[in-house]
């Protein structure tokens, strides 16, 4: 036999069952065992098992790590998005209360831009609603990491005047409950607040309609809890709609008033 021949001849494969050809580590060992005519089928499935209970963990520690990665990232876009949103000016005028009140357009105008820089969109839709009447909305904010947060409530169709008098069809009080809810449902996922605009939708707002700063909102959340106190009866007792809105210059008296709570308590 030449010498090529027997250089041909050695480095035949060998067969895949044979011991040479298989890996190391715990998938080598269920390949030996799997072609071992007197293996014990109870310990080959234990074995099998426990390979697949260990990717499954590492599977999910991944999984956890990414969704961790991913909130931490909502998170910070979200304070990035709470630190440019400043108040939202009430332009429209309700003629039924004879006061201003800011629609969906003024909110989109303010924060659409500032979601989009940070890395955020929003979808809203009605989801199935069990309650008689209602439609219940669902608004999603997600962001570009893969986290996402979904605010929903139920609303009542808006099919009647403030007089009870029907003054809709049915698919305009649809549409105008769906455009409500969208409304209060960012509204209050964004904690945003809300001023009557008195000097033409300027940028500064007069200085004695100065809502709290970060500082302040802080203290006075902080007092609340303190003092278990009703939060939708102090903001109607204020008449505000959110804690947010709180001018400034109510703020010592409002402090007095729940610290004064808290000591009949």
């Amino acid at each position: 036999m030449n010498q090529v021949a027997k250089v041909t001849e050695e480095r035949q494969a060998a067969r895949y069952d044979e011991p040479a050809n298989q890996g190391d580590g715990l998938l080598g060992i269920i390949e030996r065992l799997a072609s071992n005519k007197n293996m014990d089928v109870a310990k080959f499935e234990a074995i099998v098992k426990i390979r697949a209970d260990e990717q499954e963990r590492l599977r999910r520690i991944e999984r956890e790590d990414r969704d961790d990665t991913a909130r931490r990232e909502w998170l910070a876009a979200f304070s990035a998005v709470q630190s440019e949103i400043g108040p939202i000016f009430r332009t429209n005028d309700n003629e039924h209360t004879k006061s201003k009140y800011a629609d969906l357009a003024d909110i989109e105008r303010v924060v659409t831009p500032i979601l989009t820089r940070q890395g955020f969109s929003t979808t809203s839709a009605p989801v199935p609603c069990e309650l008689a009447g209602h439609i219940r909305m669902r608004l999603t904010l997600g962001h570009a990491g893969g986290h996402e947060k979904i605010y929903e409530d139920d609303f009542p169709l808006d099919a009647a005047g403030s007089g009870g008098k029907v003054n809709k069809t049915a698919i305009q009080a649809k549409g105008s409950t769906q455009t409500y809810a969208r409304r209060y449902l960012k509204a209050s996922a964004l904690d945003l607040a809300f001023m009557d605009d008195k000097d033409g939708n300027s940028n500064t707002p007069p200085e004695e309609d100065n809502v709290l700063d970060q500082e302040q909102l802080a203290q006075l959340r902080k007092a609340i809890d303190d003092a278990d106190a009703d939060v939708e009866k102090f903001c109607r007792f204020f008449h505000i709609e959110a804690l947010p809105d709180l001018p400034a210059r109510e703020f010592d008296r409002a402090i007095s008033m729940i610290g004064q709570r808290r000591a009949r308590a």
